[in-house]
């Protein structure tokens, strides 16, 4: 049996960091966006292993195709966890740039678990699910619900919200490598201290409930990233493209997640194509995309 799904990108419209928790990881508050831009997933029984092995193939240089990639680790996980051993080859059309704030990886890993399900022929509780994806990373749970979604904790708490509506985005990545964890080792201290953690600070829910969730307004009140603040001081280029999208016209500029892809909103197609043109100039990657609601994403994944 042969299975093809995409596996979407993530944006962030928002993304706080309260400080610093007990565990070591970092409380965060985050509103999180599915979006159109997508990779492509096949899904089919492999030939080693008498059919019991779990076999990665991608063709893109920065994607591992053994037992670190988090399809693999996926697979792994529902493996052990149902006691299933009928294995698997997964090949990944890579569309998502990598290491680029849009949960690509997690994405994949997120998809994985639920065409499994299918593959294999079980069927695990929503818990079991979300406890398993919480355990290949922070985005994973987000990738079972899609649409617009507040997350809390470490950023894997997740709960729906009313759909945000935004047809005119353009995300640019100029593959210019961030790792998290260097973002996260160079917060200000404000953002580090665990007294902070109790005061909850709610900013952006305040902008959300304050219009109406389809008004593009939602997204240019309330877009704001902590992470922004070490990356942007490291890294002056992600603030040139920043100042090049405004001066195309963008209304609401962000950088997603813990970067280095920026996203931008736009109010035409028209000006959106012009700032794809003029930045694609520099090699840049430049993908026009639009916001997937909850119940259009979930579509994608009825068969499964």
């Amino acid at each position: 049996m042969k299975l093809t799904l995409p596996s979407f990108a993530k944006i962030n419209w928002t993304l706080e960091v309260l400080g610093r928790r007990p565990d070591g990881y970092h409380e965060l508050r985050t509103l999180l966006q599915t979006v159109s831009v997508a990779d492509e997933l096949v899904f089919e029984s492999p030939i080693l292993d008498n059919g019991r092995g779990i076999e990665i193939v991608c063709d893109h240089p920065d994607v591992p195709c053994d037992e670190t990639n988090l399809v693999h680790r996926a697979a792994r996980l529902l493996s052990d966890f149902s006691g299933i051993e009928r294995g698997i080859r997964v090949t990944i059309n890579k569309r998502i740039p990598t290491a680029a704030g849009l949960g690509g990886g997690s994405s994949n890993a997120a998809v994985t678990l639920m065409a499994l399900q299918k593959l294999w022929g079980i069927n695990i509780s929503t818990q079991d699910l979300f406890a398993i994806g919480s355990k290949l990373g922070a985005d994973v749970p987000f990738f079972f619900m899609g649409g617009t979604c507040l997350g809390v904790g470490r950023g894997d708490e997740v709960y729906p919200l009313a759909d945000i509506k935004s047809d005119q985005l353009l995300l640019v990545n100029a593959g210019i490598p961030v790792p998290t964890r260097e973002v996260y080792a160079n917060l200000p201290p404000r953002l580090t201290n665990p007294e902070a953690i109790t005061k909850m600070p709610t900013s952006f829910l305040t902008a959300y409930t304050s219009i109406t969730k389809s008004d593009e307004q939602m997204c240019r009140i309330g877009l704001c990233n902590d992470l922004e603040i070490p990356v942007l001081a490291r890294h002056q280029l992600l603030g040139e493209i920043k100042q090049r999208l405004r001066q195309a016209g963008a209304s609401g500029i962000l950088m997603s997640g813990s970067g280095s892809t920026i996203f931008s909103i736009f109010e035409s197609e028209a000006a959106r194509s012009g700032a794809q043109r003029e930045l694609s100039r520099n090699g840049w990657w430049c993908a026009p995309a639009r916001t997937l609601g909850r119940d259009e994403y979930q579509a994608f994944y009825r068969q499964v």
